[in-house]
């Protein structure tokens, strides 16, 4: 019963601590029309803002996205794309060069994006959240935004199925000292 109770307070905890987590949730359907409206303005936008939101996360050097070298080369291959589009030069090629560029380094900018939020969940919450990597290369910052909406599902079904795997091995101990080294890691001066 008080290892039933203490699994509860302990999901209960974790949920209060990921809403306290400061990454923008937009409707992937927001984002999709608004970006096709605005002619891909917006999507760098929120591409920018969630980039901030994630380096927020980690403030420490060596684990931050450097914004304006992603921003710089993406920005500077679009416009590249557009003008050789503009001139005929990629005309008689069947795929455009800066275009095939463009799309590498935003797939790698959302890798690395997916990678921080792992390493948080992992640092943050000891759980392993798993990530898609068809729906990643197939859908890009489309997919990150979704992973991020579901983010607290994600990390509410790898924390339950933590604890149930620890229960069918019937290590109570074990259990009980997971769940007070994750709870003194989110509320560091609590009485468990």
């Amino acid at each position: 019963m008080i290892l039933k109770q203490s699994t509860n307070v302990i999901i209960n905890t974790m949920v209060q601590e990921y809403s306290n987590i400061t990454i923008r949730k937009t409707s992937t359907v927001k984002l999709v029309l608004f970006s096709i409206f605005t002619l891909g303005i917006y999507w760098y936008v929120w591409l920018w803002k969630l980039v901030t939101d994630i380096n927020k996360l980690y403030p420490q050097k060596g684990k931050r996205i450097h914004r304006y070298n992603w921003f710089c080369t993406l920005i500077g291959l679009e416009i590249i794309s557009i003008i050789l589009e503009l001139k005929g030069i990629q005309s008689e090629h069947i795929i455009n060069i800066a275009g095939v560029l463009w799309l590498w380094i935003n797939l790698a900018l959302t890798l690395q994006i997916l990678k921080n939020i792992e390493r948080y969940v992992k640092e943050k919450f000891d759980l392993d959240i798993k990530h898609n990597v068809f729906g990643w290369i197939i859908f890009g910052s489309f997919y990150v935004n979704y992973k991020i909406n579901r983010l607290n599902f994600s990390i509410q079904d790898s924390l339950n199925r933590k604890i149930t795997q620890m229960k069918l091995f019937n290590s109570e101990p074990e259990l009980i000292t997971y769940l007070k080294k994750i709870l003194n890691h989110i509320i560091p001066d609590n009485k468990f």
